[in-house]
């Protein structure tokens, strides 16, 4: 199986374009006085970034999160990744027409939202670490 060779300035520049769209959110929040929405961009972003390092740094020790994470994938973590968020597709359309029945007996869209992308992230990460202990 073959790997994509993946340069490290690569990652240093993804993760500085990462910190530098954290920045201009976070300034932009700010200058419309939208403190609280401006700490979560920081520490969401910060957190974000902090994970994506350390499964990087991890790279050949770790496992399939690692590896795709460090764009080190073989075909196998490639495949196993793409069927997980196809499960999760499944499952957000889904937890549409469920919310989609559910928005008729008053829930709040941003509720229904909330959900679908929940269910969906949810079920990508179960989808993936089922799949990678299976194969």
């Amino acid at each position: 199986m073959s790997t994509k060779p993946f340069h490290p300035a690569a990652f240093a520049a993804g993760l500085l374009g990462a910190a530098a769209a954290i920045t201009v959110l976070a300034a932009v929040a700010l200058s419309q006085d939208r403190g609280s929405f401006a700490k979560g961009v920081i520490i969401g972003g910060t957190a974000t970034i902090l994970v994506m390092a350390f499964l990087w740094w991890r790279g050949h020790r770790g496992g399939t999160a690692a590896h795709l994470a460090s764009g080190i994938a073989d075909e196998r973590e490639r495949r196993l990744f793409r069927d997980a968020v196809a499960d999760g597709g499944l499952a957000m359309f889904a937890a549409a027409l469920v919310g989609a029945i559910w928005s008729l007996f008053g829930a709040e869209a941003i509720a229904v939202v909330g959900v679908v992308l929940w269910v969906g992230l949810i079920a990508w990460a179960v989808s993936l670490a089922v799949r990678s202990r299976a194969a």
